[in-house]
């Protein structure tokens, strides 16, 4: 299986290791950290973590295994921080969305760029391995946000609690209306296009998806907005 590619940065690989050891440049280390991270991410989803061994993932990344222990203890902490940066690396792109513009065009570019994140090949494979992190009850790492990969539920809360204000934002379980507005955005687009094979995955199915389907939702809240309460 061949590993995905990080398409999230495009940076320059490292120079070569000097075989005769010592620390490297200040320029080499700063870069150094996600280096890693993003390579032993694609050996992980690649081979699995049991099939990705210290050795294999230091010589992939162009560092000593020393360097892996030092800096994360063990193949589980590497494991973990691994896991951490994928997120991260995610959840960027997303947040850069939400910054201008009203509330329907704010949510229209977030789950936008959720559902284009979440049907990236490395995404999918992300995926995988936080369902085997998962199963194999890998502790410090918080499986409810890994096994959401985009999270997206926090981002749609904020957008909702911003537009809302603090009164109304009290008032109303908003926790929940972002949970049904992620699952209706993306969750279901998305298994309807890896899983039923029944929408295609072209941006303008998904545009004109997201388009109708916020419509929709805002239209149904106004208009039960406006309706008497039922008596008990």
């Amino acid at each position: 299986m061949t590993a995905p590619k990080s398409s999230s940065r495009k940076s320059s690989p490292l120079p070569a290791r000097d075989p005769r050891g010592g620390r490297p440049t200040q320029g080499v280390a700063a870069r150094l950290g996600d280096h890693i991270l993003e390579i032993a991410l694609a050996r992980f989803i690649a081979h699995g973590p049991e099939g990705s061994s210290m050795d294999d993932i230091a010589a992939a990344a162009n560092v000593s295994k020393r360097t892996l222990y030092a800096r994360y203890g063990s193949k589980k902490g590497l494991l973990v921080a691994v896991m951490r940066h994928g997120i991260d690396d995610r959840l960027k792109p997303i947040a850069a969305t939400m910054r201008t513009g009203c509330l329907r065009e704010r949510l229209l570019r977030t789950a936008q760029k959720m559902l284009d994140i979440s049907l990236q090949p490395e995404t999918i494979g992300f995926e995988k391995l936080a369902y085997w992190v998962r199963d194999q009850n890998v502790d410090d790492i918080d499986l409810q946000t890994l096994l959401c990969i985009n999270p997206g539920i926090p981002l749609i809360q904020t957008l909702l609690e911003e537009a809302a204000g603090p009164e109304r934002a009290a008032a109303l379980d908003m926790r929940f209306l972002a949970v049904f507005i992620f699952d209706a955005l993306v969750t279901s687009r998305r298994q309807r296009i890896l899983v039923r094979k029944d929408l295609p995955n072209t941006p303008h199915a998904k545009t004109a998806y997201l388009e109708q389907a916020t419509d929709f939702i805002f239209k149904a809240i106004l208009t039960l907005s406006q309706q008497p309460e039922c008596e008990p």
